[in-house]
C-alpha cells in the first residue's frame, strides 16, 4: 500500500512542477488517493493547498484535518502548522495549551521555527506558565541555530518583537 501511495503522490508532484490551474483538480484528486493510505506527504499538501485555497476554496477547518492526520504520521512541519492554527483558532478549537505541546514537540523534532515559539509562548505565558528564564533559553538556541527572528529580537530588546502569531 506504501509503494502505491507513493506512486500517486509522485504523479501528483510531477504534476504539480508544470502547474496550471486546469490541472489543480486532478492533483487533488491524487493527492486524496495517496492521503487515503495515510501518506505524510500527500496529507500535508492537501493541508496546504486548502489553507491557501489552491484549486479549491480555503478552509481552514479542512486543512487542520488534514494537518492533524499528518502529524500523526510523523509530519513535523505539518505539526507546526498545527500548532499555529491552534493557537490562532484558525479552523480548530482555539487552544494554546495544545499549540504550545505541539511547539514543544515540532522543537524536540529540530524544527527551528518551533524552538523560538517555545520562548515566545515562555515570555508571554501562552498556553504555558510565564517563565522568562525559559523563553531566554529557547531564544538563546534559536539564535544559536541562526534564526533570523530571534536573532533580530536580541539585537532590540531580551523579548520577542511580537505578541501573537504572524498573519499566515
Amino acid at each position: 500500500m506504501r509503494e502505491a501511495a507513493d506512486r500517486l503522490y509522485r504523479r501528483a508532484q510531477k504534476l504539480a512542477t508544470t502547474y496550471r490551474e486546469h490541472n489543480a483538480p486532478r492533483i487533488l484528486a491524487l493527492l486524496e488517493e495517496a492521503a487515503e493510505f495515510d501518506h505524510p506527504e500527500a496529507l500535508f499538501e492537501l493541508g496546504n493547498w486548502r489553507h491557501h485555497g489552491i484549486g479549491a476554496e480555503r478552509d481552514d477547518a479542512r486543512a487542520a484535518y488534514f494537518w492533524e492526520r499528518a502529524s500523526a504520521c510523523g509530519h513535523v512541519e505539518a505539526r507546526f502548522l498545527l500548532a499555529i492554527a491552534c493557537e490562532r483558532g484558525a479552523g480548530i478549537q482555539r487552544d494554546t495549551e495544545r499549540a504550545f505541546g505541539l511547539y514543544e514537540s515540532c522543537a524536540r523534532a529540530g524544527h527551528l521555527d518551533a524552538l523560538y515559539e517555545c520562548g515566545r509562548c515562555h515570555y508571554y505565558g501562552l498556553g504555558t506558565s510565564v517563565d522568562r528564564g525559559a523563553a531566554a533559553e529557547y531564544f538563546t538556541g534559536a539564535r544559536a541555530h541562526g534564526h533570523a527572528e530571534a536573532n533580530a529580537d536580541a539585537a532590540e530588546s531580551d523579548g520577542p518583537r511580537r505578541m501573537s502569531r504572524r498573519t499566515w
